[in-house]
This record gives structure tokens, sequence and C-alpha cells, in this order.
């Protein structure tokens, strides 16, 4: 029997794990691996707790065919939370850590994404956005119950293995090599196998669930509500809508593969006008990437705190140290808990 098991998940994503080695590896991680998982059964329940993953190996490109190939904020978050990992008193609270193995440079940026989707905005960041000292106050309370009482450094939470040349070992007698540019090598005592995390051309990353076409009619004010699932449904898109106001289309939010949704309403990135964002979770988030590749700057609208903390999230996940959300969108700060006028459209954050 093989001691090194090997299965194709979808395009970009590969499951590779030891089971004799407790060594399970989610080879790639574009936006809504964790729905593949749980689709394919490799995520799933087992008594008091979820299994899954403990190991996630990342792309060496950060874009492939004009996607983002690595948010592995809820893959970690899925080892975490619903594994256990890091809820104390669980059955799987053992002291051992989600694993991340990486070329240097994705790796440190998917370090500090991650950091950002677990704990947002740092106690200094919330006082300069908060509209008042009181909500700045709220929210780290709050951040800090999440936290189990305190925030943590990133490398207390995962065990980094940044992969250069050289073989390297994963844990438990499981080794990688990089081979060429994400072609990855394993083995285990005279086991190899061989993976490519490369997309050809024309292929792209993709959801788990299939878009009906639907053109709408927009009408002077309505709203169509274009998801209700979120990060762990595997058969809708993220709760999201779309907003028609006169002949402008608005977003709200913007998850994985938007611009799927968008055409199976029979819009186009450039249909869109703004967008109105509520937080960064990936879910609502990940699909900023493609509205920037659109011909024009669409409109952001956001309370400074969720602008603030979209813009060091999207700096962290993209690798720069540059404003983002300036250099791709036209970005409008809302007043929070206020009307705000939006070309006659009041909109109350």
């Amino acid at each position: 029997m093989a001691l090194i098991e090997y299965k194709k998940i979808s395009s970009g994503l590969i499951w590779v794990s030891v089971p004799s080695r407790s060594i399970y590896i989610q080879c790639g991680c574009p936006a809504d691996s964790v729905k593949h998982l749980i689709q394919s059964g490799h995520i799933r329940e087992d008594g008091d707790r979820e299994l899954g993953p403990n190991t996630i190996l990342l792309s060496d490109l950060s874009i492939q065919n004009g996607q983002l190939s690595n948010m592995a904020e809820f893959s970690i978050l899925q080892m975490f939370y619903r594994q256990g990992m890091m809820v104390p008193n669980h059955p799987a609270f053992t002291g051992k850590k989600p694993v991340m193995i990486g070329h240097p440079e994705p790796l440190k940026a998917q370090l500090e994404y991650i950091f950002r989707g677990n704990y947002g905005l740092t106690e200094d960041e919330l006082r300069e956005t908060a509209s008042s000292p009181e909500e700045a106050d709220l929210h780290m309370r709050i951040k800090l119950n999440f936290a189990f009482g305190r925030i943590k450094p990133v490398e207390e939470l995962i065990q980094p293995i940044a992969l250069l040349d050289d073989e390297t070992e994963i844990g438990n007698g499981v080794f990688i090599k990089r081979i060429a540019v994400n072609v990855f090598e394993f083995r285990c005592e005279k086991e190899r196998l061989r993976i490519d995390l490369n997309l050809q051309p024309g292929e792209t990353y993709r959801s788990t669930y299939k878009y009906r076409y639907q053109p709408i009619s927009p009408e002077f004010f309505s709203v169509i509500h274009s998801g209700e699932g979120d990060g762990w449904d595997v058969s809708h898109p993220s709760m999201a809508s779309i907003l028609c106001y006169g002949p402008n289309i608005y977003l709200i939010d913007a998850g994985p593969y938007i611009s799927h949704t968008l055409r199976s309403f029979g819009l186009s990135l450039n249909s869109v006008k703004g967008i109105f964002q509520t937080h960064a979770h990936d879910d609502h988030f990940a699909g900023l990437a493609e509205l920037m590749l659109g011909d024009k700057k669409i409109e952001y609208y956001a309370p400074p705190l969720v602008r603030r903390s979209v813009e060091l999230k999207l700096r962290a996940l993209i690798g720069i140290d540059m404003p983002v959300l300036e250099s791709f969108f036209d970005v409008q700060d809302f007043d929070a808990d206020a009307w705000n006028n939006v070309d006659g459209l009041e909109v109350y954050p």
C-alpha cells in the first residue's frame, strides 16, 4: 500500500497525505479551497471534531491567469476553530500548530495576511480609525474575547517552513523539495510523489457551485441578492447584494469569483459604478482583486475602520507596501452610524 496518497481536487488545488505519519497537506489555496475540500470529503466531521488538512503548501506565484493564488484565510480558520487546534480545552488542542510551507516571499506575505484576517486592526489602528474612543474600546474587547485574552504574533499560531532549493522536512519523516517553479516533490522513505500547481493557459480557479444565467432588468431602485451563503457553504455564493439605483449598479461586498457572479446576471466588471464594503473576511473581500482589473476606477465606500482593515489586508495579500485601494479605486469614506448621501442615495453603515 502506498505511503503517500494523492488526489487532484480542482484547478490549482491538490490533496497530498501520508496518513501513517499524520501529515495531511492542502497543496495550493485559491479562494474557496475549503469549500472544495468539504465537497470532496477531505474536510468532514468526525465525532466531536472536524478533520482536514494540518499543512498548507503555498503557490510560488501569487497570481496566475489574473487570479490570486494564495488565499489561505479560511483554510487556517478551519484548522484553528473547526478542527480545534487553537481552542482551549478542545480535544484537538494539543499545542501542535498548522504548518505553512512556501517560498520566503509569498510565505511572509501570507503570514501577515493571515494575521490581518484573524485579528484585523491593532489597538492603535482601531483608535485612529474608530468613530469614537468608546467604539475602539468595544471592538478591542470583542477582539480579545475571540482571541482568548491575548493577541498573539502569527508565528505563535502557525509554524512557517521557508522552502528554498534544498529538500526540507515537513515532519515525521516526510520531506518536500522544489523541482521547478510551482513543481514540488514529496518523499517518505523510498516513495516519491511530484505535483504541479501551475495553471495551464486559459485554465482558471473554480468555485464549487454553478452559476445560472438570469439577466436582470434594472429598476430605478432595487436590491438583488447575489449570494446567501458564507465561506463554508459549498452550494451558494457568499452573502452579497447588487444594488440598482437609477442607471447605476453598486455591489454590497465582493466575494470570490465576483466576475462570474456578475456575468450570471448579464453584467460585467465595467457595469459596476461602486462597492459598499461591510468587512474584510475573504468571503466578502476576495473579489476586490478582480474589480481592480476593470477599465475604470470603481467607487469604494466604507467607514474608515473598515477601509483601513481592507487596505492593510490587501497590502499583505499582494505583498506590497504602498496604498492599494487608492491606486485602483475611487475611495470615499463614510461616516459611521450616520446617513451618507451618494448621488441622492442614502446609505447608513
